[in-house]
């Protein structure tokens, strides 16, 4: 029955104090002009960076139709970055503050149009979306506004999506069923005796 208690013990300080990866919803919509919006899904990190923000690690999405192909990496990760062609400064940070925000240089991404976006926030209110292209330049600006809304487990598993456990899950659930086992296998012995 110690050993028992020692795994129980184990597996509940695998649990305490773990933070949890986030999904965010984003929706931008501008003000006038094109990019005209984007609705975008953003995962971040399960842990505070250097900076004090979660490393942003998936976007998927569309903006003005164009289909995200995927976040475009920061070597640099949490600090700022220049983008291969120098036409973007980057480091894919969102800080969950109480308005959560995407940093100043933000968020750096790419569309099935060969296109590159960078999304980042002016202020908590006031964001602005570039579109470029490698070779090209900039192709668009626009500045908006932009919900974010962190979803939850219910929402994406609804979404068609299923949910991994943690390893710390796995854990209570092994030791969970190490005891119903060892109690019952404790009754067969005393009802033969």
């Amino acid at each position: 029955m110690g050993r028992l208690a020692a795994a129980v013990c184990a597996a509940l300080a695998l649990t305490a104090g773990r933070a949890e990866a986030a999904t965010w919803i984003v929706t931008y919509i501008s003000a006038g002009g094109a990019p005209f919006a984007a609705n975008l899904t953003v995962q971040t990190a399960d842990t505070v960076d250097a900076v004090g923000g979660f490393d942003i690690t998936g976007v998927t999405g569309a903006v003005d139709g164009d289909t995200v192909t995927g976040l475009i990496l920061n070597p640099g990760q949490p600090f700022a970055h220049l983008s291969a062609d120098g036409l973007f400064i980057y480091d894919n940070v969102l800080f969950p503050t109480e308005a959560p925000v995407f940093s100043n240089p933000g968020l750096f991404f790419s569309g099935a149009s060969g296109s590159e976006y960078n999304l980042f926030s002016d202020n908590t209110s006031t964001y602005e979306l570039y579109r470029a292209r490698s070779g090209t330049g900039y192709l668009a600006h626009s500045r908006g506004a932009v919900t974010l809304a962190r979803a939850s487990l219910i929402s994406t598993l609804g979404a068609g999506g299923g949910a991994v456990p943690e390893p710390a899950t796995w854990a209570l659930t092994i030791v969970g069923l190490g005891a119903v086992g060892a109690t019952m296998r404790r009754r067969r012995r005393l009802a033969a005796a």
